[in-house]
C-alpha cells in the first residue's frame, strides 16, 4: 500500500531551501513512524534527481512541497507525489495545450469557475506520474493521460513501457490545494496522514 503524508510548514519557513528542508523532515518522520526498526535514514538521488534509500531498496519514496505545504509518499514499488497550491496561474491555458487531447477536452468543457481547480488537479496527477516513472519533466505532457479526470482514483494511460501506473487524488479544496500520488501499486491510503510541524521540529532537533 502507498502511504501519503502531509504537513503545513511553519510561518517564516516558507522560503526556497527551507521548504525543501521541511519536506525532508516530513519524509524522515513518516519513515520513522512506518518503519520504527530503521536506525538511520540515508537519502540519495539518482541521475535524474529521484530520491531513493540505498540502504533500503525495498522502500520507495518521493516528496514534494508548494507554498505552505509539504507532502511525501512511501510504497513498496516506484512512487511519485506532487502537491500544488492554487495560485491563479495566468498562463494555465497555454500549459493545458501541452496536455493530452483527452485532458484538453475535459478542461475546455469545464465551466470557467471550475477550470482552475481542474488545472491543478490535472497538473498534480500528471507530475506525480512523471515522478513515479522516474523521468521527471523530460516526458512530453501529451504522451500520457489520466483515465478519468474527475475520479479520485484510476489508471494512467501511457505507452512508454509495459508498466501499469495507478493514481490517487486527494481533495483539499477548502485549502486551495491539490495533492496526488501515483505508483505501480493499486492500493493507496484513502486519506493522507497529517503530521503536525511540532512533531517535525522535535524530530529534527
Amino acid at each position: 500500500m502507498v502511504h501519503v503524508y502531509w504537513a503545513e510548514i511553519p510561518d517564516g519557513e516558507r522560503k526556497p531551501g527551507l521548504q525543501s528542508k521541511w519536506a525532508h523532515r516530513l519524509l524522515e518522520t513518516a519513515l520513522k513512524r512506518q518503519y520504527p526498526e530503521i536506525d538511520s535514514i540515508f537519502l540519495e538521488r539518482d541521475a535524474k534527481g529521484k530520491p531513493f534509500l540505498p540502504e533500503h531498496p525495498g522502500i520507495h519514496i518521493n516528496l514534494s512541497h508548494s507554498g505552505r505545504y509539504a507532502a511525501c509518499a512511501i510504497g513498496e514499488k516506484p512512487v511519485g507525489i506532487d502537491v500544488e497550491c492554487h495560485k491563479g496561474r495566468k498562463r494555465r491555458d497555454l500549459v493545458v495545450k501541452k496536455f493530452h487531447p483527452k485532458e484538453q477536452r475535459a478542461y475546455e468543457m469545464a465551466s470557467e469557475d471550475k477550470r482552475e481547480l481542474l488545472f491543478y488537479d490535472l497538473w498534480v496527477l500528471k507530475e506525480s506520474f512523471m515522478k513515479a516513472e522516474g523521468s521527471g519533466l523530460g516526458i512530453p505532457l501529451n504522451s500520457f493521460y489520466v483515465e478519468e479526470v474527475y475520479r479520485e482514483e484510476g489508471q494512467v494511460r501511457q505507452s512508454r513501457n509495459d508498466r501499469s501506473y495507478y493514481y490517487r487524488l486527494y481533495p483539499f479544496h477548502d485549502r486551495a490545494l491539490s495533492l496526488a500520488a501515483c505508483s505501480e501499486e493499486t492500493d493507496f491510503l484513502k486519506e493522507p496522514i497529517q503530521i503536525f510541524f511540532e512533531t517535525l521540529q522535535a524530530f529534527g532537533n
